[in-house]
């Protein structure tokens, strides 16, 4: 298991992962920020839009990111 980090940034804001989480390999935390991002879209608020779903591994190297575009 290798533990993997979700931060999600935009221009106005950054909201850190600090605890992270364990997953069997980064296909399988890349497949969670996707989702993550789909959530996001779907909030009741457009706060998120435009933001970024961020992945990071333990070493500090970034995985992935993926948008948090409206779902409506």
């Amino acid at each position: 298991m290798s533990l993997f980090f979700f931060d999600v940034v935009s221009a106005k804001f950054r909201c850190f992962d600090y605890r992270g989480s364990s997953f069997s390999g980064s296909e399988d935390a890349a497949y969670r920020a996707e989702l993550l991002a789909a959530d996001l879209g779907f909030s009741e608020t457009t706060d998120w839009i435009g933001s970024q779903v961020q992945v990071w591994t333990a070493a500090g190297d970034m995985l992935c990111s993926i948008p948090v575009v409206d779902a409506a």
